[in-house]
């Protein structure tokens, strides 16, 4: 019934054959990292890694990674990651991380720039198209455009306040 459904179509493939793809906006800190090495080694792969036909990763890095360098896991699934393989054009593939990125709630701003100018300037998609893909607004999306935003705003040296203190330090 779901035969063509990407889901229906995993395989387990060798991961040292697997490419990053140069546009990621998504950060995973070491913490994090951690945590889901815990996750795969306790309840096994429960998602499988989205792959364009030139093995280059549309959403799944980080798992991958772990595949690559963690002694656990290359062992207990002797170097292979469960992965399915789409076919997509790269404003396709670009558009589709950010998806998937920003439903898991996360995306780094910065790179988020160079991806929203890559789609426009690069392969002519529209603002309205992007912004109706990833579930912006059009400020958004103009904000991301825009050159030297960021560096305006000076953002690497900005000293955040602390916006939460816990109860017991008051």
């Amino acid at each position: 019934m779901y035969k063509d459904d990407p889901i229906s179509k995993v395989e387990w493939i060798e991961v040292d054959k697997l490419n990053a793809n140069d546009y990621n906006p998504n950060v995973v800190l070491n913490k994090e990292l951690n945590l889901l090495e815990l996750s795969i080694m306790t309840n096994g792969w429960i998602q499988p890694i989205l792959l364009n036909r030139d093995m280059s990763i549309i959403d799944g890095y980080h798992r991958s990674y772990l595949g690559k360098n963690s002694k656990a896991l290359r062992n207990k699934y002797n170097g292979k990651v469960p992965c399915v393989i789409m076919d997509r054009t790269e404003p396709e593939r670009m558009l589709l991380t950010i998806r998937i990125n920003r439903a898991k709630g996360n995306h780094v701003a910065i790179k988020m720039h160079d991806i929203i100018k890559t789609l426009v300037d690069k392969h002519n998609v529209s603002k309205e198209y992007i912004k109706k893909s990833i579930g912006a607004t059009k400020d958004e999306i103009d904000l991301l455009y825009k050159d030297g935003v960021f560096d305006a705003l000076n953002i690497k040296q900005h000293k955040y306040s602390k916006a939460w203190k816990s109860p017991k330090t008051k």
